[in-house]
């Protein structure tokens, strides 16, 4: 994959490549730890729960409003897989066909899971790449110039990718963070723009495998896209359980914490210090959940947002 800077790289774990969990967790302790500092500097507040019995409170009814989150998730979920038969069947064929395309050119049977899938259509683009590039070394100069620069360019694209795919463990998510770099706009434009001003010093079987070149770089892209949809409402059903599950420690945290305030002799123990960031911390767990998972379910539908014939400047980094 292209070289990231320190920074870049844990820029990209936190809004990509990190583990959810830890980083949820992360926040979580986070914010009991900044509340443990603050019991310290401010020792006053151990003999002045009020503003503690506040936070609790709200935090009681936020985590409420967070669960019910998981209603309306759900329901975005039911709506989206609920169809007729007509329109199941549409959808069946399309795929079919689609992975029919892909096959007639693999001159295989494609694999059924995404990361065989992807590194088949990755292999059909290399090899109709390295095919035009052949057939351009009887074209003109330039235009053979031109056409090696992109296939040059494709290929070092290419081997980073199926290199990155090889690794041991991929999920659906890993497979589509493959293709979140690129839809491969650009270098479809260039290789029409190549077709359209070297068009007279082309041989037919040159255009060809340039059209055949499209046609591969267009599928990959179709499959980001149907790869994202899959994975979306795959990470939408594992936060809306996740936000019940730890709703419930959470808001049982919060109700102990009122709980220990209406008893008089916290107040003042050491214990209560410590206690209470604790409860902070197993409060927020459906917050740091909520946060961790929707920035990496954001920034995939920003990096994917455009398709082909189209990119944006962001998704091209």
């Amino acid at each position: 994959m292209d070289f990231l800077t320190r920074k870049e790289q844990w820029r990209e774990w936190v809004l990509l490549d990190g583990n959810r969990y830890v980083i949820a967790g992360g926040l979580s302790v986070g914010f009991g730890v900044l509340t443990f500092a603050i019991l310290y500097g401010l020792g006053g507040i151990t003999s002045n729960t009020q503003s503690l019995f506040y936070v609790f409170s709200s935090l009681i009814g936020g985590n409420i409003t967070l669960i019910t989150v998981v209603a309306s998730i759900n329901q975005l979920l039911l709506s989206q897989t609920i169809q007729t038969p007509g329109q199941l069947q549409s959808q069946v064929e399309n795929i079919i066909e689609y992975r029919s395309e892909v096959e007639e050119a693999a001159g295989e049977i494609a694999p059924a899971e995404p990361l065989g899938f992807l590194q088949l259509l990755f292999e059909n683009t290399r090899e109709e790449a390295q095919r035009a590039g052949g057939l351009a070394t009887v074209d003109s100069d330039r235009s053979e110039t031109a056409i090696d620069d992109l296939v040059e360019e494709l290929t070092d694209h290419i081997d980073d990718i199926r290199g990155y795919l090889d690794q041991p463990d991929m999920e659906t998510f890993d497979v589509l963070s493959a293709t979140l770099t690129t839809n491969y706009a650009n270098q479809i434009n260039r290789t029409r723009q190549i077709r359209d001003e070297y068009d007279g010093q082309l041989s037919d079987a040159t255009l060809g495998a340039l059209d055949t070149l499209i046609d591969r770089l267009q599928e990959i892209d179709i499959a980001r896209q149907y790869f994202k949809s899959i994975y979306l409402q795959r990470e939408l059903s594992l936060l809306s359980r996740l936000l019940l599950y730890g709703g419930i420690p959470a808001e049982a945290a919060s109700m102990g914490a009122l709980v220990l305030f209406a008893t008089p002799v916290t107040g003042t123990s050491r214990l209560f210090v410590a206690i209470v960031p604790v409860l902070i911390t197993v409060s927020l767990i459906p917050l740091g959940l909520l946060l961790s998972f929707i920035v990496r379910i954001t920034t995939v539908t920003q990096r994917t947002a455009a398709t082909i014939p189209f990119t944006t400047p962001g998704q091209e980094k």
